[in-house]
């Protein structure tokens, strides 16, 4: 259980404390997508895995984005009484929330083109001979 925030040094904080959580949280989707894209197989013929892997990817970044935005809203702002202070974090939650659904998007778009003959970068890239 999160402890009360009564004052500005705790409330700042919790700020400074969401946004490295928002980071570690676009990391860990990013490595969960990758993860799941490449347990999907090759399919022989006409292959249509990429399907497979872009739902995958679709589905964990907005499990990870929402999921991390609905615990901020619902379960970490309960510990805010004072009502300026809470306008406060839910502002920061909102930035949290531009930046976990960015962060997703670029770091797994940089990494597709980086690595553009993995299974990962299938998922928007047609991949020569598979």
């Amino acid at each position: 259980m999160h402890n009360q925030v009564i004052n500005l040094t705790q409330l700042n904080q919790l700020v400074s404390d969401t946004y490295v959580y928002a980071v570690i949280v676009v990391l860990v989707a990013v490595l969960i997508a990758i993860l799941g894209s490449s347990l999907v197989p090759w399919q022989g013929g006409k292959d249509k895995s990429y399907v497979t892997r872009r739902i995958i990817f679709v589905i964990v970044g907005i499990v990870a984005v929402l999921g991390f935005w609905l615990y901020n809203d619902q379960v970490v702002a309960d510990t805010i009484k004072n009502q300026g202070f809470l306008q406060m974090f839910k502002s920061c939650n909102l930035k949290c929330l531009g930046i976990t659904s960015v962060g997703y998007l670029l770091i797994s778009g940089i990494l597709m083109c980086v690595f553009r003959n993995s299974k990962f970068a299938s998922i928007i890239f047609k991949i020569k001979g598979k």
